[in-house]
C-alpha cells in the first residue's frame, strides 16, 4: 500500500471519529424498527452546515453491510434524516442525488430547495442516507469506490420504501377549562427508517369526557363523587350530603301517642328511605312505632340514602321516653320512672374506615336498650 492510500484512510478514519464526536443524536438504536417514535419535524435542531443540521436530526442505527475497502460484512453506523423540501417534491427529480448539491452526475451542482420543517417546507418521502464503516471508519463505503459519495462526509437520496411505512395516531388532550379541553389531532404514516412524517393536523375545542365514581362515606354523612376526563385526565370532586337526624321524645304520658322525629337534611338527588324496629337488626316497619304508657322505649332505625345507583346505610337508636304524671305524697312533684338497670349485650353494627379527616371506628349497639 503506498503513502498516498495509507493517508486517505487516515484521514477518512479521522473524519468519521470527528463525525461521531460532533454529532447529536435525538434517537438512537441498534435497530430502526424498534425505534420509538418521534417525528424529527417536531424536535429539529438548528445547525451551522448542511451535513451538521443532517447529523444533529438524524435517526442511527447500526447494521450489518457489504464495506467495498474491508471487502466483507461488517457494522455500519447508518444516519437517516427525512428529506424536507419548500416544494414538497424531492430535489432528486431535479437530479439532485447528494446533500452538497451535488447532482447524479457526481459533477454538476443542482438546487436542493431545502428548507425549515413545520415553517416553509414538507417531507418528500424521500431520506438522506449516510454511513460508516466501524471497521476501516470510511463513509459511504458501500456505495463502491467510484461514487461521488464513496469517503466523503456527504449524504445521499434514497426513496422511503413504501413498505415500510406505519400508521399513526399521535391525538394529544390539554386540559381547557372545566368544561373544555384542547384536541390536537395528528394521524398519518411514518417510515420506520427515518421517521419521516406524513400527517394531517387539526386542532379543536371539545368538552371533556367524564366518567364519575360515586364513593358512599356513612361515617362523614356525605357521598364523594369524582369526575376524571378519559382523554385530557381533568379531574373534578364535590360532596353531596346524605343525613337525618331522628330526635328522640321526651314529655308525660298524656294518653297521646308519641314517637321519634325524623329530619332528612340531605341534599337535592339523594333519596331516603328508613324503617323501624324495637329491636336492633330487625327494622322492617315503614312507620315507627307510638307508645302512650309511661315508660322508657328504644325505637331503632335503619336508613338508607341512596344517590345515582350507590347506596350506603346508618343504622342507630333513639327513645321515647314518657313520664308518669303522678303526684309524690311527699313533695307533690312528678314522679320518673327510670327504665330498669340491665347489663349491655352489644351486637356488631358495621365498621367505619379511617379516612384523612376521621380516625376509623367501630359501631355497637345494645341489643336490650339500643346503647350504642
Amino acid at each position: 500500500m503506498n503513502f498516498k492510500s495509507k493517508l486517505k484512510n487516515i484521514l477518512s478514519a479521522a473524519l468519521a471519529v470527528s463525525t461521531l464526536l460532533s454529532g447529536f443524536t435525538p434517537i438512537t438504536t441498534y435497530a430502526a424498527q424498534v425505534n420509538e417514535y418521534v417525528d424529527p419535524a417536531d424536535i429539529w435542531v438548528s445547525a451551522n452546515g448542511r451535513t451538521n443540521e443532517l447529523d444533529f436530526n438524524a435517526t442511527i442505527t447500526q447494521e450489518t453491510s457489504w464495506c467495498t475497502v474491508c471487502n466483507k460484512d461488517t457494522i455500519m453506523l447508518t444516519y437517516r434524516t427525512p428529506e424536507y423540501t419548500k416544494s414538497g417534491t424531492t430535489a432528486l427529480n431535479r437530479g439532485v442525488k447528494f446533500s452538497d448539491g451535488t447532482m447524479v452526475d457526481g459533477k454538476t451542482k443542482g438546487n436542493l430547495d431545502s428548507g425549515r420543517p413545520n415553517q416553509d417546507a414538507s417531507y418528500s418521502t424521500y431520506h438522506w442516507t449516510k454511513s460508516i464503516c466501524q471497521t476501516c471508519g470510511t463513509i459511504n463505503s458501500v456505495d463502491g469506490k467510484d461514487a461521488y459519495g464513496f469517503s466523503r462526509n456527504v449524504y445521499g437520496l434514497n426513496s422511503c420504501d413504501h413498505n415500510f411505512f406505519l400508521d399513526f395516531d399521535n391525538t394529544t388532550y390539554t386540559p381547557y377549562n372545566e368544561n373544555y379541553h384542547t384536541t390536537v389531532l395528528k394521524a398519518g404514516r411514518y417510515c420506520q427508517f427515518c421517521k419521516g412524517t406524513k400527517a394531517r393536523a387539526s386542532e379543536k375545542r371539545e368538552s371533556h369526557n367524564f366518567t364519575e365514581t360515586v364513593d358512599g362515606q356513612i361515617g362523614n354523612n356525605r357521598f364523594f363523587i369524582s369526575e376524571k376526563c378519559d382523554d385530557c385526565g381533568y379531574s373534578t370532586s364535590e360532596y353531596v350530603t346524605a343525613k337525618s337526624v331522628v330526635s328522640s321524645y321526651y314529655g308525660n304520658a298524656d294518653n297521646k301517642s308519641h314517637t321519634v322525629t325524623v329530619s332528612d337534611l340531605s341534599d337535592s338527588g339523594v333519596h331516603t328511605s328508613i324503617r323501624y324496629g324495637t329491636s336492633a337488626g330487625k327494622c322492617n316497619l315503614t312507620s315507627a312505632p307510638n307508645y302512650t304508657d309511661a315508660g322508657y322505649y328504644p325505637v331503632y332505625y335503619e336508613i338508607s340514602y341512596k344517590y345515582q345507583g350507590e347506596t350506603m346505610t346508618e343504622n342507630g337508636v333513639s327513645y321515647v321516653w314518657l313520664l308518669e304524671d303522678k303526684k309524690d305524697d311527699n313533695n307533690g312533684g312528678t314522679v320518673i320512672v327510670l327504665p330498669e338497670k340491665h347489663e349491655h349485650d352489644y351486637r356488631y353494627l358495621e365498621t367505619v374506615a379511617p379516612s384523612c379527616d376521621n380516625l376509623g371506628y367501630e359501631r355497637w349497639q345494645c341489643d336490650g336498650c339500643g346503647n350504642l
